[in-house]
């Protein structure tokens, strides 16, 4: 569990969108508390689109990973610079259900208003 957060961070953090679209089943969803709603595969790779384009010298600082029994917990804060130059950071946890080997669920808690930068 622990290697599959770990490509999850770098492949993100390296904007390899294709790598981080093959760590998730086909069917997966990502709950988001800002809305409330259960993105789609496709949904989220277009939101990870979104940071990997816009959001120079993007991070994740202290990442810290527990695994579970059915996949992983880990807390970060994203970090980067905006379009607009502005800094961003957001304090997240995700909540990672993993099966055969592939995320099929990401429950995801973030501030909203440690994400105003990017509005």
């Amino acid at each position: 569990m622990i290697a599959i957060a770990t490509a999850l961070t770098r492949c993100l953090t390296e904007g390899d969108v294709e790598g981080v679209g093959a760590l998730y089943a086909d069917d997966a969803v990502v709950w988001r508390n800002l809305d409330g709603r259960e993105l789609s595969k496709a949904q989220v790779m277009k939101v990870v689109r979104f940071l990997v384009e816009r959001v120079r010298d993007l991070r994740y600082d202290d990442v810290r990973v527990l695994p579970t029994p059915s996949g992983f917990v880990q807390q970060h804060t994203l970090v980067g610079i905006t379009e607009r130059g502005q800094p961003l950071r957001a304090p997240a946890c995700l909540v990672v259900t993993v099966e055969r080997g592939l995320i099929t669920r990401i429950d995801e808690y973030l501030d909203s208003a440690a994400l105003a930068p990017l509005a």
